[in-house]
């Protein structure tokens, strides 16, 4: 197995494994848990166009905005500069947020596909190696798949007494 495709398979089980992974986190999330705030984030600033913070919602919607620069960021490692981040576009519906962050992994996982084993020793747009910044990349989806998981365990305990 090649370097490229041991990064490949630890970013798709990230994304995709059974019980640990950003898909089963989001396994059945309805609308109602995808918007429920915990107190914990009441006092956070809400950013224009996003969802509340701490929301289920917020870290789908995040999770695509990063993916979306991430994918950037590969496909032009050859760059001295890393791209600019692109203002996030705001979605009316958790479903069109959830269609984005597959979009937007799909892109990701097909800018990993197209890097060759010597380009992960390279600094990519003048700021990290890559191989460093694919490993961070997956770890940022598995961090956010736990988040997640909390959330929804904070939300079936906040709404089992009613």
């Amino acid at each position: 197995m090649s370097a490229v495709d041991e990064h490949l398979q630890a970013f798709d089980h990230a994304w995709a494994h059974d019980f640990e992974s950003i898909r089963s986190a989001l396994d059945g999330v309805t609308d109602d848990e995808a918007y429920w705030q915990a107190d914990a984030y009441a006092d956070e600033d809400v950013e224009d166009g996003w969802p509340a913070p701490g929301t289920i919602a917020w870290q789908v919607a995040h999770l695509a905005h990063c993916k979306r620069h991430y994918a950037e960021f590969v496909r032009t490692r050859a760059a001295a500069e890393p791209p600019p981040v692109e203002p996030r576009t705001p979605l009316a519906t958790f479903a069109e947020e959830r269609a984005a962050l597959d979009a937007a992994h799909a892109a990701q996982r097909a800018a990993i596909a197209a890097v060759d084993d010597a380009d992960l020793t390279r600094v990519a747009c003048g700021h990290v190696a890559l191989g460093a910044f694919l490993a961070m990349a997956t770890r940022h989806d598995a961090w956010h798949a736990g988040q997640i998981a909390v959330a929804r365990r904070l939300y079936r305990v906040a709404h089992a007494a009613s």
